[in-house]
């Protein structure tokens, strides 16, 4: 190895244990793929990779920080929430219908024994019987469904306005520190000697507990 071109530990200030970050990370790190196949409902095939990753634990040390992860738009889980609600009323309407196909045979049945009743035909009776909590049913279930409408509503809004806010936070703050972080860690080195890790401009040596402290604050101190 060319120890003269590599940087002196700051704190051992020599030269023949040092190594990049980068490559003693690649060198404990193993990464592979896997072929996944899965069948949907209908037979049909779909093939995937998924990617697997392991470490020593002195790579799973020197591994750089995982990159923030990006606000979820509320729109997908209102999506699926939507789908969800549409397969549960397709499921329940039928199940609600059931106590009315009971009630117009019943409702049938009379008007052909009994035509009227104290001279009121017993059809119109009937259709009293059945309309009468079929349209209060639908009145209140169509309240119900614009009242739960109005809170999903309101609720969207407050999580649209804090996804926009955390996005704003993610963008400006978040994402700029990790990237900044990303390439100091580009820059560091390490000493075996010490077991310590260094940007070699900034003449400072750090621990490896405190790695990711210093990569996102220089001015860090142990």
């Amino acid at each position: 190895m060319d120890t003269t071109a590599l940087p002196a530990c700051p704190k051992c200030k020599q030269t023949d244990q040092i190594q990049k970050v980068t490559s003693i990370y690649g060198l404990n790190t193993k990464e592979w793929y896997e072929t996944r196949t899965t069948t949907d409902s209908d037979g049909h095939t779909s093939s995937y990779r998924e990617r697997h990753e392991a470490h020593t634990q002195l790579g799973l040390k020197l591994k750089m920080p995982n990159q923030p992860a990006q606000p979820t738009h509320p729109g997908l889980w209102y999506g699926i929430g939507g789908f969800v609600a549409f397969i549960l009323l397709v499921t329940l309407c039928p199940l609600a219908l059931i106590p009315f196909s009971f009630i117009i045979p019943l409702a049938g049945a009379a008007a052909a024994f009994v035509p009227t009743v104290q001279g009121v035909p017993t059809w119109l009776i009937s259709a009293a019987v059945i309309g009468l909590p079929t349209l209060c049913a639908i009145a209140v279930g169509v309240g119900l469904l614009v009242w739960l409408g109005i809170k999903v509503k309101q609720r969207f809004d407050r999580d649209m306005k804090s996804y926009k806010d955390k996005k704003v936070v993610w963008d400006r703050d978040e994402m700029p520190r990790w990237q900044a972080a990303k390439n100091r860690w580009d820059q560091l080195y390490y000493c075996l000697r010490d077991e310590t890790v260094f940007i070699p401009s900034e003449n400072k040596a750090v621990t490896l507990d405190d790695m990711v402290k210093y990569l996102y604050d220089p001015y860090y101190k142990a």
